[in-house]
This record gives C-alpha cells, structure tokens and sequence, in this order.
C-alpha cells in the first residue's frame, strides 16, 4: 500500500471552477442529442449552476447543511439522463415533474 499510487476525486474549489468543469466535458453532439436542443442547453446549465451551488454550499458546515451531504458527480449525471429522457418524451416542458424528481429525488433524497 506504500508504494501504491493513491487517486482521489474532490469536487473543485468554487462556483465557477465547478461549472468550468462540467462545461469541459460537453460537446455540440450531447447538447444537440436531444429533440429539444434549445430548453436542454438552457436547463442543463441551470443544473450545472445548482449542482455547483450545492457543492460549494458543503464547505459553510451548520450554515450550509446541519449534516454533511456527500453530492457528487453521480447526482449530476443522473439529473442530466432524467432532463433529456423528459424533454424528449413530453411534447412540452414537464416542469413540475422535473422539479420533484430532480429536486426532491436525486439531490433530496439525501437529505434528512
């Protein structure tokens, strides 16, 4: 184990290092992917603004959660696979029910 090399994942420092690095892994092709490119482009960044929110939120200890939450990239992925499977089942934007499943489901879910 000593000679081993040892690799973690922490999330980056900060609001704008966080969207920084979630805007790298984008392409045209993803964002495009879906049957409604232009709400999908606008709603992601939305997600990708409040996931780094949340993030950032951790390091405030009692004034950010009472608990310490661990969100991570898995929760993003997850929101981003519900928000384009919706948008390209619905004929219109389901809100409401984007609201509840990514809110209240995937980031709330671990909130007790």
């Amino acid at each position: 184990l000593q000679n081993s090399v040892k690799f973690t994942t922490e999330p980056p420092k900060g609001i704008k290092a966080n969207l920084k690095r979630s805007l790298m892994d984008l392409t045209d092709e993803v964002l495009d992917s879906c049957e409604k490119p232009e709400a999908h482009r606008k709603i992601r960044f939305g997600l990708m603004f409040f996931h780094g929110i949340v993030q950032e939120r951790r390091k405030f200890g009692p004034l950010g959660w009472n608990v310490k939450y661990e969100f991570n990239d898995s929760d993003m992925e997850t929101s981003t696979t519900v928000l384009k499977n919706m948008l390209d089942a619905q004929k219109h934007i389901p809100w409401d029910t984007l609201q509840f499943v990514i809110g209240q489901i995937n980031y709330g879910g671990r909130v007790t």
